[in-house]
Order: structure tokens, then sequence, then C-alpha cells
């Protein structure tokens, strides 16, 4: 009875979004109106995920760890020195970003793109303005750390899968594209932030940036829509008159040879259609821990950079271009790997990728002593690591199809969750128990180093279980 109540009330939800007959008269428009909004979407919502280096520091300053702890701003005979307020809020962040993923993926099937983005906008821009109330540790954890981080994580799903529905050819270029909205809005939204914060105060900042990211998501939730199944039909039909045509093919051979040549919705190297299957082939585990893996290593070292520089006898301003040029790089990184990976194959350009940013870790980044070292792995770093969040819906079409994209990706969220909240902590206990000394900031490096490593592995396995063949296009 308690199911059919929530279905109905569901059902009587308002829809919100490009109409469905807008999509079929005007898909060229919609189309570009849908990767427009997922571009924004990736700007405010990722791009103030990448900006959080900004609080770290104002926290830090603000909070000490004697007398705060995560359970209780009272309590200070549980308070851990390795364990920083400034990290727990954004560890606290980041898993809850991935948990919501997989809510947010299951929550589009049933309420659709424009209704569940339009909820996600409303969770980050609460999330943030009441953190400007907060007075206390455990109150920001709950705050920006819980309710904005399961609005990002919402936001992020959608726009991040949304735009590979519309276009056959040049994914990856285009989800590039899309993906290099969040290293923008890194650039963008941290020298913002620190405006703000010289200008109002840190309260009053917060509360600024949650109208701001409450107002610009809830309007982007007005150009999300799917491509209707009507239209991708007739794209279907098309496609076998085309190839029927030029190859001059029995029925059988054209559609199959159609499906080749359009876009995989519903085919893939694995053949699956559920939930199940998907959970249930090796390809997608082998996935699942690159993921969890690279997407930890890569905040560890975003959240870093800065506090590193610093150890290694930088100054403050030395280390925020760092960490700003690593932003940066990232955008040039997820459109140029983006286009490339259209040519050579999603997964292979994964793995080669994320070889390179191990590579870097252990041979520029832990022997670093001076800014110049430090700037050319903040560049290979961007440009290299920032491709991951682009290669992982891309290789989720690959390897599943495009049917169900949301609901897929987001099952990649789930153990995201565990690393994404241990890795930052790990990493502080390695700087402030390790790295006093000088040289053991090192450790910090070879940490991510180690972790990017185990995830190209895996990258291998996946590409070895699809192909032996090293010069196929995957």
């Amino acid at each position: 009875m308690a199911i059919k109540i929530v279905r109905k009330t569901i059902g009587r939800l308002p829809k919100i979004g490009i109409t469905k007959s807008f999509c079929l008269v005007h898909p060229h428009i919609a189309a570009g109106v849908v990767v427009m909004a997922s571009f924004i979407g990736m700007f405010l919502g990722p791009g103030m995920t990448n900006s959080y280096g900004i609080f770290e520091e104002e926290y830090e300053n603000k909070y000490s760890n004697t007398n705060n702890t995560l359970a209780s701003g009272k309590n200070s005979s549980a308070a851990s020195s390795t364990l920083s307020p400034a990290i727990a809020i954004g560890a606290i962040h980041l898993a809850t970003n991935y948990l919501f993923t997989t809510i947010a993926g299951a929550l589009c099937e049933r309420l659709g793109m424009g209704l569940t983005t339009f909820i996600g906008s409303l969770m980050v821009g609460s999330g943030h303005f009441l953190a400007g109330f907060c007075t206390e540790v455990w109150q920001l954890a709950l705050t920006q750390g819980v309710l904005a981080g399961a609005g990002i994580g919402t936001i992020f799903i959608i726009v991040s899968t949304i735009p590979t529905s519309w276009f056959s050819n040049n994914q990856g270029f285009l989800i590039g594209i899309v993906h290099s909205g969040s290293g923008v809005g890194g650039l963008v939204l941290a020298p913002l932030t620190r405006y703000l914060i010289n200008k109002y105060q840190l309260s009053g900042a917060v509360k600024i940036l949650g109208i701001i990211l409450a107002i610009g998501l809830a309007l982007i939730s007005l150009g999300m829509a799917s491509k209707p199944d009507e239209l991708v039909d007739r794209e279907d039909m098309e496609n076998i008159d085309i190839v029927s045509l030029s190859d001059n093919a029995s029925e059988h051979k054209a559609s199959s040879l159609a499906k080749k040549r359009m876009s995989v919705r519903s085919f893939g190297v694995r053949n699956v259609h559920n939930t199940g299957g998907v959970l249930r082939s090796p390809e997608f585990w082998y996935l699942n821990v690159a993921v969890m893996l690279a997407e930890a290593a890569f905040y560890v070292v975003l959240f870093f950079l800065p506090v590193y520089a610093i150890g290694i006898g930088l100054t403050s301003e030395q280390g925020a271009l760092i960490a700003g040029v690593a932003n940066g790089a990232t955008i040039l990184g997820r459109i140029t790997i983006g286009y490339i990976a259209d040519l050579a194959g999603n997964i292979n350009m994964f793995f080669i990728t994320h070889l390179f940013v191990t590579v870097s870790c252990f041979f520029l980044w832990f022997p670093a002593k001076s800014f110049m070292v430090m700037m050319i792995f903040a560049c290979t770093f961007g440009i290299f690591a920032g491709s991951l969040t682009p290669m992982v819906p891309l290789c989720s079409v690959t390897l599943f199809g495009q049917n169900g994209l949301a609901n897929n990706v987001g099952l990649l969220g789930i153990g995201m969750v565990l690393t994404t909240s241990a890795a930052p902590v790990i990493a502080r206990v390695f700087y402030e128990k390790i790295g006093q000394n000088g040289a053991g900031y090192g450790t910090v490096a070879l940490f991510c180093g180690g972790t990017y490593l185990v995830a190209t592995l895996s990258i291998l396995a996946l590409r070895l279980c699809v192909s032996r063949k090293p010069w196929v296009k995957i």
C-alpha cells in the first residue's frame, strides 16, 4: 500500500526540463541547450568542490584540533592530532558526493533529469547557506559536508552522463568540453570565494555562495532532457537505410553494421540490460577499483598541493599558483584527451593517461624541491589526471552501452565513498607525523603514486579482459 502511495505521489510531481515535443521538433537546439546546461552544472557543482582548498585554509585557522571533534564541538577527549577539522569536512563532503551519485542515478529513472537536478540545486544551495550560521565543526560536517555534498553528487551524475545520449559521434570531445567546466569552475570560484571571504568574512561569503549556487543550478534544471526514444529510433532507421544502400547488405547485416556506426545506446562490449548483469560482469569490478582509487588520489593531490609546496620551502603564493595551474591544466586535458579518445578508444586512453600520472607522481612530485619542478608536475598531473571524470562515463558506454548510463556510473560511486573518505585522512597522517622533518613530505607523493599505480594496473586488467590485442580500438 505504501509503495502504491509513493508511486502515485511521484507520478503527480511536476516535470522540469525541455519538453519532449520541443526535442522532437528541434533536436539540434535541444542538444545544444543540454550541453550548455551540463557545462554550467559542472562549473557550479564539481567546480565548487575543486575550490574547497580555500575553505580548508579558513577552517584550519578557525578551528583547532584540541577544541573540536567531528562527533561533538565540545568534547575534546577524542580529538586526534591527525584528524584535521578541515580535512574531516572535506572528506565527508566527497564521501556523500559519491554516495549520492548512486542514489541520484536511480532517482533519475523515477523523477526525470530535470526534477532531480532541481532537487540537487536546493541541497547544494541550502548546504552552503546554512553553513554560514554554523559555529561548530560537526555542524559544518552536516551542512557543507553532507547536504552540499549530496547535492553536488546529484548534479554531477546527471550533467556528466546526459550529453552522451544526444550524440553518436565525437562523444569523447563533447564530454571533455562538459567536464572541463569543473576545471573552469575551480579557476573562477576559488578566487571569487577568497574575494568574498576578505570582504564579507567567512560566514557571509558562504551564504552568498549558497544563494548563487542555488539559483544557478536551479536554472540549468530547465535545460535538462534525455533524448526521446522516438528520436533515437528515427536515427536508427536512417543509419540502417544508409548502411543498406552503401554496403548492399542484407537486412540483418545492415542492422548489425548500423549498431556499430551509431550510438551504442543499448550495445556494449558486455551486452547487459539490468543492474544485476552489470554487477556480475568482471569488467565492472576492474573499472570500479580503478575509478575509486584514482578519484581518491586525485583529490588528495589537489587538497595537498598548496600545503606540500609550503613544506618544501615555497611561499604560500607559489603554492596557490601551483594549485591553480593544476586546476587549469585539467581543462586542457579533458578536452584534448576526450578528442584523442574518439580516435584511439576510451579504455585505451584511460590506461595511457593514468600510466603517465603514476610516473609523474614518482619521478616529478616525489623528488620535487623547486618551484619549477612543482609547476611541471602540476601541468602534467592536471592534463592527464583531469581526464578521469570524462573517461568514466565514456568507458561505461563502451562496456555496457548508453541505456542506464546514469545508474551504471552511479554504481561506481559506492566504492568511492570509502576511498575518498579515507585517503585525505591517511595523507594527513603522513603529512603531520612524517612530513614535519622536511624530507618526509615525499611520503604523501609516494602514497598518491602507489594509489595511482594500483589503479593503473586495474585498468590494464580491464583492457586485457576486453581484448588482448594491443592495437584494437576499445
